[in-house]
């Protein structure tokens, strides 16, 4: 009875190790895949990390090259702008169609102030300047003294236009007057198209003329504080 006894306790003793070498094996299982789910994890959230600042490190080129491009397009565009502005400037110098028919008639106004007389007032064919632009003659013949026929030239001068008195010939009426008699032409640069360009280019002009003369006002004042 009593070897039956130890037998018994010897099978239940091999049972219990048998059983914690179980719990070891299943315990150590999980803490390897436990290890490898952790390994796995920090590797993907690396490079996770490491994607995104390749990502913000790239967003951050392009949004530089962005800038720079959009600062080098508003430069370019500033400098379109002012050459467009002088080129404005300076078709202002040319008459319209309009103007020049203002201008020619004008004249006879000019001439009576300085009591010249007109025997004669004529347009006549004008020249091309390339395919927009032209010059338009006026031919004249005045009677005046040479003192008031340089008035009105004078006068004619005065205008903001580009105009040239060109082929002009100056003699005596007869030899006992004190008049003389002027032939000549009056050449007057014109654009047709300039009316159109003007207000196609309106505010351009606007912000550059203003541009020009908040400089004119620094330039004025200091001008008068050196002076003070």
């Amino acid at each position: 009875m009593f070897g039956s006894n130890k037998n018994k306790s010897k099978t239940v003793e091999d049972e219990s190790i048998k059983d914690k070498s179980k719990f070891v094996v299943v315990g150590f299982t999980v803490m390897v895949f436990s290890f490898l789910v952790f390994v796995i994890s920090e590797i993907y959230t690396s490079l996770q990390l490491s994607n995104q600042s390749n990502l913000i490190s790239g967003s951050t080129s392009v949004q530089e090259e962005s800038d720079t491009i959009v600062l080098e397009m508003a430069k370019v565009g500033k400098e379109v702008n002012r050459a467009e502005y002088n080129y404005a400037k300076e078709i202002m110098n040319f008459m319209s169609p309009t103007e020049f028919q203002n201008f020619k008639n004008s004249i006879s106004g000019m001439a009576n102030e300085f009591n010249v007389q007109i025997n004669s007032l004529n347009e006549v064919d004008g020249d091309r300047l390339g395919k927009v632009y032209a010059i338009n003659y006026i031919e004249y013949q005045f009677l005046s003294t040479f003192e008031n026929l340089t008035f009105l030239k004078n006068k004619i001068a005065e205008t903001n236009f580009k105009l040239n008195i060109i082929e002009e010939t100056i003699m005596r009426e007869n030899p006992n007057s004190n008049k003389v008699i002027a032939e000549g032409k009056i050449g007057v640069y014109v654009f047709p198209g300039k009316e159109k360009l003007l207000k196609d280019k309106a505010k351009i002009i606007e912000k550059f003329q203003k541009e020009e003369e908040k400089l004119a006002e620094k330039a004025k004042a200091k001008a008068e504080k050196e002076n003070n």
